[in-house]
């Protein structure tokens, strides 16, 4: 499993910028990842950029502050880079090149990706292939800016927790009809976009019902919630199983289950250590694998 980040991200494309040639006359980037990448090389390089949708339909590159220091590459046909995040089997380009199809006599466009993960069609250039990393298993490539936004494939695959993951983190349970107010209406941080294998949370089973409601309200879809089996905090610390321990075995009974996304940072290493299976924490932005 490859689990890439922002800061991966931007130092791959600096790393790999003598792959982009320096006769470019602007970025256009594919929505919505394609445009975060190609606005670091549009910066680099230093020219206009703009995204696919507005370009097809007439809107004009532009650039920033430094515009006036940009030197057109003086070509007949101006040539245009066209920025994607990833490719795979290709699908998104295809959908760009359909886009821009009518363009071709226009324009020269070189399509670029920053991560190559299958065979790479339609891109003429990447700058880096992830296939080194997973063995070719390219559903367990996992990137920070779509973690919560993957296909059924690894979001199906993957257990999460509430607390500190699709909400801010509650006060002490403890306080009573505070706890309780706050999880009815807590706010959101992190909500998947696709169906999630399961929830596992430490929250008691007596508060099965609110999380339910507040889950349902945010329209996160999931397969499983398992909570603690208790019905009050004394019973479940007299059980002597924290909350580390009980995901974790949650966690190894899901055999289909390859990720946990956890809030803290040490439960996160501790789930890992007792499963040997991979655990992204949300907090520190780290894969432990």
């Amino acid at each position: 499993m490859k689990y890439v980040t922002l800061s991966d991200m931007a130092r791959t494309i600096r790393a790999n910028m003598w792959k982009i040639p320096r006769d470019i006359d602007f970025v256009v980037g594919v929505p919505r990842s394609g445009v975060m990448c190609g606005s670091i090389i549009a910066e680099f390089i230093n020219v206009p950029l703009i995204d696919v949708n507005s370009f097809v339909h007439g809107a004009a590159p532009t650039g920033g502050c430094r515009l006036r220091f940009h030197h057109k590459s003086g070509r007949a046909v101006p040539r245009v880079l066209v920025v994607d995040d990833t490719v795979s089997t290709g699908g998104q380009l295809r959908m760009a090149k359909d886009k821009l199809a009518h363009l071709a006599g226009q324009y020269e466009f070189i399509y670029c990706v920053v991560y190559r993960e299958g065979h790479g069609e339609g891109a003429d250039i990447w700058l880096e292939d992830v296939r080194q990393y997973t063995g070719g298993r390219i559903p367990f490539v996992l990137y920070e800016w779509n973690i919560f936004h993957h296909g059924d494939t690894v979001m199906g695959q993957s257990l999460y927790d509430i607390d500190g993951v699709f909400c801010v983190n509650p006060p002490d349970e403890r306080t009573g009809q505070q706890y309780l107010d706050y999880i009815a209406n807590a706010t959101p941080l992190f909500t998947p976009t696709n169906k999630v294998g399961g929830i596992v949370s430490y929250r008691l089973a007596r508060n099965e019902d609110i999380t339910r409601r507040w889950l349902d309200a945010h329209n996160i879809r999931y397969g499983s919630l398992t909570l603690f089996p208790a019905q009050t905090y004394e019973a479940r610390a007299a059980s002597g199983i924290g909350p580390s321990a009980f995901k974790a075995r949650i966690y190894n009974e899901a055999t289909w289950a390859a990720l946990f996304v956890e809030s803290e940072e040490g439960q996160a290493r501790r789930i890992h250590d007792l499963t040997g299976k991979p655990v992204l924490c949300v907090a520190t932005n780290e894969l432990y694998a």
